[in-house]
């Protein structure tokens, strides 16, 4: 049975929870909570793939011995291996869309998402905590990037400044998306895949956390997405397995922004 390491059914963890839901596939789920750092501790499985790959709080799956890093690759994991729906578009163009979505996300959408998520509900958290401990917790990460994505969330003095520049790398990609959903109801073509699985999953908190920018008004598209997804039997079991009842809060450093563009 494939086991799931995972956290509240938000951003990368949300993925894979999704997938296998749609797959119908049994998993025994680990739950923990990154924010207290459970995923640095010596009994979680990790491997030099998950340790340096770029969200590296998790989610992990582990299967028939492996461990399985990147919540996209995951996906692609989970697709392929397990029965039931494709979730791989049937056409070449189609598969190719799917993955130059998956690039898009982690590459540049992941950033801005996770980097408003974080100003809006792990900065807060984080600075009600015992200064002493949790600066000894964040001096122990390794390797030094991933410890300066916390340093930057827990001791960030521009909170501000990341914020803006966030939203500024946002809009040009939901003009994206907004286009690409305006053509068909799936990001890849006709067919929902895994790129439906990858968007939702990273876009979902979205107007809860900048109801300025995604809205019915400005974004009518991507919200009927949302609503789409949001109806599939699939996403309800996945969200269903929140603990918090406030899955949409859940938020850790994501990747590095692009130096480009």
């Amino acid at each position: 049975m494939p086991e799931l390491y995972h956290w509240e059914p938000n951003i990368f963890y949300l993925k894979p929870m999704v997938a296998l839901a749609e797959k119908g596939v049994d998993y025994h789920s680990h739950y923990f909570d990154p924010t207290n750092f459970e995923q640095l501790g010596a009994a979680f499985p990790h491997n030099v793939e998950s340790q340096l790959q770029l969200e590296r709080e998790g989610p992990l799956l582990l299967h028939e011995g492996a461990i399985i890093a990147s919540s996209f690759f995951m996906l692609e994991y989970i697709a392929e291996t397990f029965p039931g729906p494709s979730l791989l578009p049937i056409d070449a163009y189609d598969r190719y869309r799917m993955h130059a979505w998956g690039q898009v996300i982690a590459l540049s959408v992941a950033s801005a998402v996770t980097t408003l998520g974080c100003a809006r509900y792990l900065a807060p958290a984080l600075r009600t905590r015992a200064a002493e401990p949790l600066r000894s917790q964040i001096a122990a990460i390794e390797p030094l990037e991933r410890r300066q994505a916390w340093e930057a969330v827990a001791y960030g003095s521009d909170d501000q400044g990341a914020v803006s520049s966030a939203r500024r790398r946002l809009a040009p990609l939901l003009t994206r998306i907004e286009a690409a959903l305006a053509t068909s109801p799936w990001l890849a073509g006709a067919e929902y895949s895994i790129a439906d699985i990858d968007a939702f999953a990273m876009l979902a908190a979205l107007p809860s956390i900048e109801p300025d920018i995604v809205n019915r008004g400005a974004t009518p598209q991507l919200m009927a997405f949302l609503e789409r997804m949001r109806e599939r039997p699939a996403v309800r079991a996945a969200l269903a397995q929140s603990r918090t009842g406030r899955p949409a809060e859940a938020f850790v450093p994501g990747p590095e922004a692009p130096r480009w563009g």
